[in-house]
């Protein structure tokens, strides 16, 4: 039997259509115009609907949903600049690959810029951060409108859902009044098929990619952002055996291997400018999925290989090390399932070099470790041995992801970063959204820049009571004392680093959220027992560190990595 929906046609075959597509999850943002949107999703158990004030907040909450769950998430928000502050959230899933879903409420188009309330240039307001945008009739009824309607919306599912996801963004003007409500006749909506071919490359191009694979005796494979896939890492793991196969690899591949070389940072750190041909690639292969590591681009780019080869779903010349030769339109898993029969092991010396190298470098490590003092350095070291290995991580930019980059313990969990576009913002909705969604025991390790820059994640019901956050507070953003140039001019506390006073305990407190602090490591420790122990509440750890001396730490470890000590 229907049940009274929102009155307007538009919205009622709007909703039925997102129903027949699969979509589940839609969060809300409370407004007026979008009231018809919000009547009808609600109506429907099939959805599951959340309610978030803060656009930005909310956006970046679907993000961590989507992220996990791999699906379309919609967002609904009203008219006017609400639509804006999804931008950030949208920019993250579009070079993530994400599959969001804004779906907006719009003043009819004769009321845009007629000093009306509420109203901008919503169409195409987006574009640079979505793959697909488009504004539907303002009514719905007649055949060729429904027709055109329908299309629409089924083309906006194709490019959030598939090839690379990513997000769309449907535009929906709505006249007054906002609130009448109906039981409309059953209607059925068209659903289009979508079916879709495997990335098979022709065997005549693999066996060439083959025969250059079986003449190379230094293949470098680096492997940057995805979420876990145990057939690849284990082609990978197979790949990494070889002793002419290097595979490097970050926290954020979620990639687990013997032969795979972690922490990339230190071992790029020990090599000498006379040692650079022992290291240097002929070939390089790299897959979709953004890198933190900034000295490998470095070195990969001062130092290029004789081919590269960018693996991606969507043929784009993705030249990050300004060397491409050779993009590969492909699926990174159908890519090795078809190349590994194909390839043979060539004897070469270039693992075992890059080996010896990481061993050194880890001795170094651990050896600075034993007796570097109180820092942010020393919080990374505790946190990486007492996080439980099934708790799922999300880090905050931009210092958190990189001292993870150090820490060999960290690559045993599984790792999400916004690393999309690298911004602070909404780390902290993105892992409530990933938490709530898995159910699975998480934790955010952030800075308390980034922490401040989102606290609205903490502004709605669905913190889970295994939810664990946390905050490195340094006085401000640390990185900026370490990275060359803003550590050098007198407007560094105040314009670089925003230098700052303040405690998470009152908004922990505003919150609800349990809440602990630590300033050195005795205490660290003596929280962690407690803070990982289960609860009624998410909880909130600050770990205080001196701001001047962390980055002095980190130059000095660096200089240890490479003997210089």
């Amino acid at each position: 039997m229907s049940k009274p929906v929102s009155d307007k046609k538009v919205v009622k075959a709007l909703v039925d259509i997102c129903l027949s597509e699969g979509l589940r999850e839609v969060v809300i943002s409370p407004g007026s115009r979008n009231a018809p949107l919000t009547l009808t999703f609600a109506a429907h158990s099939e959805f599951e609907c959340f309610s978030i004030v803060d656009e930005r907040s909310a956006a970046f909450f679907a993000l961590g949903m989507a992220q996990q769950t791999g699906r379309p998430v919609a967002l609904v928000c009203t008219s006017g600049s609400a639509l804006l502050n999804y931008a950030p959230a949208l920019a993250e899933a579009y070079y993530q690959n994400i599959p969001l879903m804004v779906i907006s409420a719009d003043r009819p188009m004769e009321w845009i810029d007629q000093a009306d309330g509420q109203t901008i240039r919503q169409v195409g307001a987006l574009d640079n951060v979505v793959k697909f945008s488009c504004q539907l009739p303002t009514s719905a009824g007649d055949e060729h409108d429904d027709w055109y309607m329908n299309r629409l919306v089924s083309e906006a599912f194709y490019h959030c859902r598939y090839r690379k996801p990513g997000p769309v963004h449907i535009n929906v003007p709505i006249r007054e009044p906002l609130y009448g409500k109906t039981v409309h006749p059953i209607q059925p909506q068209r659903k289009i098929t979508q079916v879709m071919s495997e990335y098979q490359l022709p065997e005549a191009e693999m066996d060439k990619l083959a025969e250059v694979w079986n003449s190379s005796d230094r293949i470098l494979i680096l492997v940057g952002s995805r979420k876990p896939n145990e057939e690849l890492n284990e082609l990978l793991c197979k790949a990494s055996s070889m002793d002419n196969v290097v595979v490097l690899t970050e926290t954020t591949s979620n990639l687990k291997g013997e032969c795979m070389f972690t922490g990339i940072d230190k071992v790029i750190s020990t090599i000498t400018e006379e040692e650079i041909h022992f290291y240097k690639p002929k070939l390089l292969i790299t897959i979709d999925g953004s890198v933190v590591s900034k000295k490998v681009k470095t070195f990969l780019r001062d130092y290029p290989a004789k081919l590269h080869w960018h693996i991606s779903s969507v043929n784009h010349h993705l030249d990050t090390y300004k060397q491409l030769s050779t993009a590969i339109e492909s699926d990174a898993l159908m890519f090795f399932k078809q190349l590994m029969p194909k390839i043979d092991n060539v004897k070469s010396r270039f693992k075992l070099t890059w080996k010896n190298n990481f061993d050194r470098a880890t001795k170094n490590h651990g050896e600075y470790l034993a007796k570097s003092p109180w820092s942010d350095l020393k919080v990374f070291e505790v946190l990486a041995n007492e996080i439980p290995r099934n708790y799922l991580v999300q880090w905050g930019n931009s210092s958190a992801i990189r001292y993870a980059q150090l820490f060999d313990e960290f690559y045993q969990q599984e790792n999400y970063c916004n690393r999309g576009t690298c911004g602070i913002d909404g780390s902290v909705s993105t892992a409530v959204g990933a938490n709530y969604i898995t159910k699975k025991e998480t934790i955010l390790i952030c800075g308390d820049l980034s922490f401040l820059y989102d606290s609205n994640g903490l502004w709605n019901n669905y913190l889970q009571p295994n939810l664990r956050i946390v905050v490195i507070n340094n006085g401000g953003g640390g990185i900026f004392r370490y990275i060359p140039g803003p550590s050098d001019f007198d407007e560094l506390e105040t314009y670089f680093e925003a230098s700052h006073d303040l405690n998470m305990k009152s908004m922990a407190e505003m919150y609800g959220l349990d809440y602990a602090l630590a300033s050195d490591e005795n205490s660290l420790k003596q929280q962690l027992d407690s803070f990982f122990s289960a609860g009624t509440k998410a909880k909130v750890l600050e770990i205080k560190t001196p701001a001047k001396e962390n980055a002095n730490v980190l130059r000095s470890y660096f200089k240890r990595i490479k003997d210089e000590l």
